[in-house]
């Protein structure tokens, strides 16, 4: 029987108005009366009888007394088992992270909460995109849990730890285990579980990277060779990566970098961008077009629209919203 049936079902309900009710027919009481008479012999507070009770009044009082009072300690027995039982067999909260990831839909699976998938949760939490992790170490999980992120406990090279962690529904998956052979062994049952989901990969050794591709992964990339060119511009260009910074910070009031997509049922499709423009917030800035494998740096005013196409734009982030709603509407 589910546990909040059960609770239900055991839970006594007093009488008593009912019965103080029928008693006080002929004084004509009401129903707040023999609420009022029932509240104050439960709770003893017995500030005197509403209309004069008889012998029988009395007993049926005496029996509202006892049997209430035995009912509320009951009652609060219930209660308190109810709630010690649910602690006790889900003492973690597992199944009201379960449901919530179960109502998760086109969010991100980070797999691996090192050094490298901290950051990453850390900046798609930053961004509001909706996500879970996957991990199964007690460091992770406690790390999750003081940080509001959801986690699955579990290993993500198992087919149905993924599924768990809903990566059917997902629209990406990020892989930052330090080993790649593990990055790999992931890579390869998610595309097959979702062969139109969008993967990242972290390759320890740069030679990994052809690996990972081929295995399914849409992007692979070395921390360590992007830290250190990274370290190299900051030297040689410290504004252009300071801009950079500024840009790519999702939600940053000044300016943000968007990849929006124009879909195919989108009422844009065959108009030029400069009417796209148009329409925009002055402001809005579109750097690149990117068609299939084709990329368009600094496109033509004129240049017409096709579905999926994918605007690399620059504004602000009410600006690029605008885009982004005239492109879907």
């Amino acid at each position: 029987m589910p546990p909040g049936l059960d609770l239900r079902t055991r839970l006594y309900l007093p009488l008593g108005t009912a019965g103080f009710w029928l008693l006080w027919r002929p004084h004509q009481a009401t129903w707040l009366d023999a609420l009022f008479m029932t509240a104050i012999t439960i709770t003893t507070i017995g500030y005197g009888e509403v209309y004069k009770l008889d012998a029988a009044g009395r007993l049926w009082a005496i029996l509202v007394g006892f049997v209430g009072i035995g009912s509320l300690f009951y009652s609060f027995g219930v209660v308190m088992d109810h709630l010690v039982t649910r602690r006790l067999t889900d003492p973690g909260g597992r199944r009201k992270v379960l449901e919530r990831i179960d109502h998760l839909k086109e969010h991100v699976i980070v797999a691996g909460l090192g050094r490298v998938g901290k950051q990453a949760a850390l900046e798609l939490k930053e961004a509001g995109v909706p996500f879970v992790v996957v991990d199964p170490s007690e460091a992770g999980r406690e790390y999750a849990q003081g940080h509001g992120m959801l986690l699955f406990p579990g290993d993500a090279t198992k087919d149905e730890v993924l599924e768990r962690a809903g990566v059917r529904r997902a629209s990406g998956l990020i892989v930052t285990t330090g080993d790649d052979a593990t990055n790999l062994y992931v890579v390869l049952s998610a595309r097959v579980l979702n062969p139109g989901l969008f993967i990242v990969s972290r390759a320890v050794d740069e030679d990994s990277i052809g690996k990972l591709l081929r295995a399914g992964a849409n992007r692979a990339i070395s921390p360590y060779a992007i830290g250190g060119r990274r370290l190299a511009h900051l030297i040689l260009s410290p504004s252009v990566v300071d801009f950079f910074e500024t840009v790519l910070r999702r939600g940053s009031e000044s300016l943000n970098l968007e990849d929006v997509t124009v879909p195919p049922h989108s009422p844009l499709i065959g108009r030029t961008l400069r009417d796209v423009l148009r329409e925009c917030p002055p402001g809005v800035s579109v750097l690149a077009v990117f068609r299939g494998t084709q990329a368009m740096a600094n496109p033509h005013p004129d240049l017409t629209l096709e579905g999926h196409d994918r605007l690399l734009a620059m504004g602000t982030v009410e600006q690029l919203d605008r885009l982004e709603d005239l492109l879907r509407a």
